[in-house]
């Protein structure tokens, strides 16, 4: 390292000198001012005074291409021989003890000084050249760590990812970053290696495309059969939230004005201010009858009244899953009204369990569809697949926001595939 001082009147001239002479590369590592009665016999102006320094470094090494035939080389097949071994020592560990895995971590580290050198030997070279070679070596040896340590850390979050062929690992790993429960992502990735299997002999076919139609293939689709029938009571019913009246008016204004239907409204949702408002003001713009129930008993009488309607549709008041006492008074209303389909409105911002624990307690209603409900707001759409997975409850419609009477279409299996695993959100 080469070291000297500059002295300007100036903090400024001084740098530039060093410049001058050391080059741009040039480091301060001292400054200081100069009194006027110093040793310098400095008459006038206070002086700046500063200490600079710079690497002594053979020219070549500062090209950073002339600087790796200085680079001294090792035995690539040793050291990934060992990584290797200490991966498959890894994954065989998974479900044992943890020391188990950290010596597998201990062994790949211990790889690192399994490094060879080829004719010319380290000791031969300058000092200032092993350095240079060994950051060299080292940025190599870094990535080579974080890539065998991201693969590692995934074995050890998931714990079949070491055992599935590389062609349905990243199937698997987006399906788990979408929440889509690892039982049910085992299945999609066992049936899509034996598929790419027989595609091999016959036509070539992409993962992707495969995981897109057995998505599609799994989504459980059942319309709603109000077209056909004569008369259709309607009953939808959920918990608080999840956009039960909006949707009910979505669903009057298709059947009106898409299908042709007669259409009826009833709500018994006399506990949320504005409800009966809010689909008032629709029903009188929707030119729709509408009649308000506030107990189970009336609603024989208001069925009468709307008896000429083709379709009959019926907005619930929300309860909450763990409410079961109003949940059984809910259960007499949909009794009472003897409704011929029960739609469960489930929102989709809902995680898992969540969503589990609803159908578990919405199951005295004895719901016959499942209508997902502002997927517009979903962050995830693995919760769904997974509530449709145990329920096998059919899916008759998506909500898509709030607009009347759009944002709604029928529920489509291909749809809903490129929403979980492609993340393209449905369009009305």
């Amino acid at each position: 390292m080469q070291i000297k001082k500059y002295v300007a009147e100036s903090l400024k001239e001084a740098t530039e000198q060093m410049k001058q002479e050391l080059g741009p590369e040039a480091i301060i590592l001292h400054t200081r001012k100069l009194p006027k009665n110093s040793l310098l016999k400095t008459i006038g102006k206070e002086r700046v005074e500063i200490t600079a320094a710079i690497d002594e470094l053979p020219h070549p090494l500062n090209d950073e291409k002339s600087l790796t035939k200085f680079q001294p080389t090792y035995s690539k097949h040793a050291v990934r021989h060992s990584y290797d071994k200490a991966m498959k020592e890894a994954i065989a560990n998974n479900e044992s003890k943890p020391e188990d895995v950290i010596e597998s971590l201990r062994k790949m580290t211990e790889a690192f000084e399994e490094r060879e050198t080829e004719k010319t030997p380290m000791k031969a070279l300058p000092q200032q050249v092993k350095d240079a070679g060994e950051i060299v070596q080292l940025k190599s040896d870094v990535e080579d760590m974080k890539s065998m340590l991201t693969t590692l850390s995934r074995q050890l979050q998931y714990k079949s990812f070491g055992q599935l062929p590389d062609s349905v690992k990243d199937i698997y790993l987006t399906l788990l970053q979408q929440d889509v429960e690892e039982k049910y992502v085992l299945d999609i990735t066992s049936e899509i290696e034996k598929k790419l299997s027989r595609s091999r002999k016959d036509s070539p076919v992409s993962a992707d495309t495969l995981v897109l139609q057995l998505l599609a293939e799994k989504f459980p689709v059942q319309q709603s059969s109000a077209k056909t029938a004569k008369r259709k009571i309607i009953a939808l019913v959920g918990p608080t939230g999840v956009g039960k009246t909006t949707t009910i008016a979505k669903l009057a204004a298709i059947e009106k004005l898409v299908n042709n239907k007669s259409v009826a409204l009833i709500t018994c949702d006399t506990y949320r201010i504005g409800a009966i408002e809010q689909l008032k003001t629709f029903a009188s713009i929707a030119d729709i009858p509408m009649q308000v129930v506030y107990r189970s008993s009336e609603l024989p009488a208001a069925l009468k009244k709307i008896n000429r309607a083709d379709v009959v549709l019926i907005d619930t008041v929300g309860r909450s899953h763990r409410a079961k006492k109003e949940l059984l008074e809910l259960k007499k209303m949909v009794e009472a009204a003897h409704a011929t389909e029960v739609h469960l409105v489930t929102g989709s911002q809902s995680n898992t369990a969540t969503l589990q624990s609803i159908v578990k307690e919405y199951k005295i209603l004895e719901p016959t569809h499942l209508i997902l409900s502002k997927l517009d707001e979903a962050v995830t759409f693995g919760p769904l697949y997974n509530i449709m997975q145990k329920t096998k409850l059919p899916v008759s419609f998506f909500t898509l926001g709030q607009s009347v009477p759009d944002d709604i279409c029928a529920a489509n299996g291909t749809k809903f595939a490129a929403m979980l695993y492609q993340g393209i959100l449905a369009h009305a």
